[in-house]
C-alpha cells in the first residue's frame, strides 16, 4: 500500500520572466510550444501575440494612380512587437510574361508597407507558390490583403480586384482563436506538445510563408518559482466532481427500478496544512488572494507529481497551547494535472 509520509509540497512564491519569444509548432499546425510552465498571477500571465492585424479591417482600397492601392491606418503585430502603422499607399507589380498575377500587401516585421510577388500564370490559382498563385509571405511579414491582375497594361487597380477577407486574403492576430494550457494535460494529453505548457489554436494555421509554414506565433510568460514547503501535511487535490441523478421508471413500462444518468459538472479546490512559523510573516501569506501554482509530490524521491493553479485562501489558527497553522484552500478552474515524470 502507498502513503505519502515522504510527501512534498512546493509553492510558487515568486516567477522568471521570458519575453517574447518564438513559439515551436508542433507539426500539427494547432499546437505551439515554448516553456514548460506558466505562471497565472495577475498581471504576469502568459501572453500570446500571433502575427497579425489587430486593429482595423478591409485595409485596401483602389488609389487613382495606376498600379497602387492606398492603405488605411492600422495596428499589426510582429514577432510579439505591436506596430502603429500610418495610412499610405502601396505600389503593385504588373506581370510581364503572363498575364496573371498574385501580389500580396503586407507590413513586414520592422512595420513597413510592402509587396510579395507570387508568380505569373495563364490563369489564377489559390495555390501559395503556384503560378498565378498568391505568393508564400516572407516569416514574419503579416498579409493585408491581395491584388488579382489579369493584365501586364499599367492602368488603376479595381475594387473587383482587391480580396482581403479574414483568414484567406488577410492575417489578423486573433484568427483562428487560442487557448492557453499554463499547466499542459499531463499525462493524460493525446499528444506530446499537449503534455507542458502550450497554446492550442481552434483550428489549424494556414502554411502561407516561406518554406510552408504558418505565422509566427509568440510568447510572454513567467516561469513559476516553485518554494518547498515546511511543516505541511493533508494534501487534498482539486478533483473533478461527478453528479449523479435517477429516475423512478413505471412498472408497466418493462423497465424495473430507476435508471440513472451521470455528468462531470464541477471542480473540487486543493488544500493543505502549514504549521506556521508566526502566521504573520510566513512567505505563503504574501501570496493570499493570488493566482497560485502548487505542484504536490506524493514521494518527494520519485518522480509522478500533481500541479494545480487558482487562487489561494488563507484561514490561521492562533490557539494559546498548539502550533499556529495556515489553513490553505487553492480555488481552482480546472482540476489538477497529474505528471508521471
Amino acid at each position: 500500500m502507498g502513503t505519502s509520509q515522504r510527501g512534498k509540497i512546493q509553492i510558487e512564491l515568486g516567477r522568471n520572466l521570458t519575453d517574447f519569444v518564438a513559439m515551436v509548432d508542433s507539426g500539427d499546425h494547432q499546437v505551439f510550444n515554448e516553456g514548460i510552465l506558466y505562471s497565472g498571477k495577475s498581471g504576469y500571465e502568459p501572453v500570446i501575440r500571433a502575427n497579425g492585424i489587430t486593429e482595423g479591417s478591409k485595409l485596401l482600397s483602389p488609389h487613382t494612380s495606376n498600379d497602387t492601392v492606398a492603405v488605411v491606418a492600422f495596428k499589426a503585430q510582429s514577432k510579439g512587437i505591436v506596430r502603429s502603422v500610418a495610412a499610405g499607399t502601396q505600389t503593385v507589380t504588373r506581370p510581364t510574361t503572363e498575364d496573371f498575377k498574385i501580389s500580396s500587401i503586407i507590413m513586414d516585421e520592422d512595420g513597413n508597407l510592402g509587396e510579395a510577388q507570387g508568380a505569373e500564370g495563364t490563369e489564377f490559382s489559390v495555390t501559395r507558390g503556384a503560378n498565378g498563385g498568391p505568393p508564400l509571405l516572407p516569416a514574419d511579414a503579416v498579409e493585408l490583403g491581395w491584388v488579382r491582375m489579369s493584365s501586364q497594361s499599367p492602368a488603376v487597380i479595381t475594387r473587383e480586384e482587391i480580396y482581403q477577407d479574414m483568414g484567406q486574403h488577410a492575417e489578423y492576430a486573433e484568427y483562428p482563436a487560442p487557448e492557453t494550457f499554463n499547466l499542459g494535460k499531463g499525462s493524460y494529453a493525446a499528444v506530446a506538445a499537449e503534455i507542458n505548457a502550450h497554446v492550442k489554436f481552434n483550428e489549424a494555421l494556414p502554411l502561407s510563408h516561406v518554406d510552408t509554414k504558418p505565422k509566427g506565433v509568440y510568447v510572454k510568460y513567467y516561469t513559476p518559482t516553485l518554494t518547498t514547503l515546511l511543516n505541511v501535511h493533508d494534501f487534498k487535490a482539486a478533483e473533478l466532481g461527478v453528479t449523479k441523478s435517477s429516475e423512478t421508471m413505471y412498472e408497466g413500462s418493462g423497465v424495473s427500478g430507476a435508471i440513472g444518468s451521470m455528468k462531470a459538472d464541477s471542480v473540487g479546490d486543493v488544500s493543505f496544512t502549514v504549521y506556521a512559523k508566526d502566521g504573520v510573516t510566513d512567505a505563503i501569506i504574501r501570496e493570499r488572494g493570488e493566482m497560485v501554482t502548487v505542484k504536490w509530490f506524493p514521494d518527494a524521491n520519485k518522480a509522478p507529481y500533481l500541479l494545480s493553479q487558482g487562487m489561494l485562501g488563507v484561514v490561521r489558527d492562533f490557539p494559546s497551547g498548539t502550533q499556529n497553522k495556515i489553513n490553505a484552500t487553492v480555488y481552482c478552474q480546472s482540476p489538477s494535472v497529474e505528471f508521471s515524470s
